[in-house]
């Protein structure tokens, strides 16, 4: 609304004492002639703010003006910005929003801390996502987060694992946001289900509302959720031995997991040791064998040691042609 991007306006020239058209226009992403247009409105609704003309100039309030908003302290100010470093939160589309918000707050804060934002932002960098993970696209995020904010049902078409769509009525209590992947949590005509946003091949918002349950608590459901979709992956035990030049790099291949279960296996006379680890699926230990080369020997199971053998002869195969 043009109401709070004048206001905006205003605290900006306050903290900063002075900005150009162009400075503001980025800060609130909108076009310089909308900002023009925004300075002459400010100005006949008797705001002192006034153009300084020439290289190095730009708008700024008289120094005597000031609106009068609750100061805040150092430490507090540094921990209102971290909020606009960049994270899942940037999804829901509210980063004006809460850039205006912190302003309003630190609008009062002495010259001495104008630039708070850019003093966090080269020091402090959040990267939400996982390693060799890209962001995943969200384009119904905002609708659906707005039916969880109004307690309102979803109508949705859901992109299963296995590639069928299925049309569904559900109830959206919650969105969680792990790592950079976005899942919605609702109430379903089979109970609570998980749904990972990124999958939602369309949704249409319906006008009717839901009653939440009154005991249910969305930090704690996550946690039993996570809890119980680790021990229902499916399991894949091999009995390994690893060689002495492998030890010290295994943990960046396997995890830092597997330090204790080195240090709880004993050497052999070459040094070499026998671990017993578990794996998601065949094809998972196939690929990690593969890639530790002579170093590691399968114990078991048997058909891990011939599908390697297989793997490998197949490669060799390709690479003579």
């Amino acid at each position: 609304m043009r109401a709070d991007r004048l206001l905006s306006i205003m605290m900006l020239l306050q903290a900063r004492r002075q900005m150009t058209a162009e400075e503001l226009a980025n800060e609130l992403e909108v076009s310089k002639r909308t900002i023009y247009r925004d300075i002459d409105a400010l100005s006949t609704a008797g705001v002192p703010v006034y153009a300084n003309g020439g290289p190095g100039g730009g708008y700024a309030l008289l120094d005597s003006y000031r609106t009068t908003l609750t100061g805040l302290n150092e430490n507090e100010i540094q921990a209102l910005f971290m909020l606009t470093i960049p994270s899942p939160i940037a999804d829901l589309g509210i980063n004006q929003q809460l850039k205006a918000a912190i302003l309003k707050l630190t609008s009062t804060i002495t010259s001495d801390y104008p630039q708070h934002a850019d003093y966090l932002r080269q020091r402090l960098y959040l990267d939400a996502a996982s390693w060799f993970q890209t962001d995943e696209p969200v384009p119904h995020l905002k609708i659906v987060q707005e039916a969880a904010w109004q307690d309102r049902q979803l109508l949705l078409s859901y992109r299963r694992q296995n590639g069928t769509v299925s049309e569904q009525t559900i109830s959206p209590y919650g969105l969680v946001a792990k790592a950079s992947i976005w899942y919605l949590v609702a109430a379903t005509e089979h109970g609570m289900r998980v749904y990972r946003v990124s999958r939602i091949e369309a949704v249409q918002l319906s006008q009717k509302h839901f009653t939440r349950s009154q005991d249910f608590d969305l930090a704690r459901f996550w946690t039993d959720w996570v809890t119980g979709y680790r021990v229902s992956l499916p399991k894949y035990p091999v009995t390994l031995r690893i060689g002495p030049d492998l030890i010290p790099v295994l943990p960046y291949i396997l995890g830092e997991g597997i330090r204790s279960l080195v240090e709880q296996a004993e050497p052999d006379m070459e040094g070499w040791r026998v671990l017993n680890y578990t794996f998601e699926k065949i094809e998972e230990a196939q690929a990690y064998v593969l890639g530790m080369g002579a170093s590691v020997d399968v114990i078991a199971p048997e058909e891990l040691r011939v599908s390697v053998l297989k793997l490998a002869a197949d490669v060799v195969a390709h690479y003579t042609r």
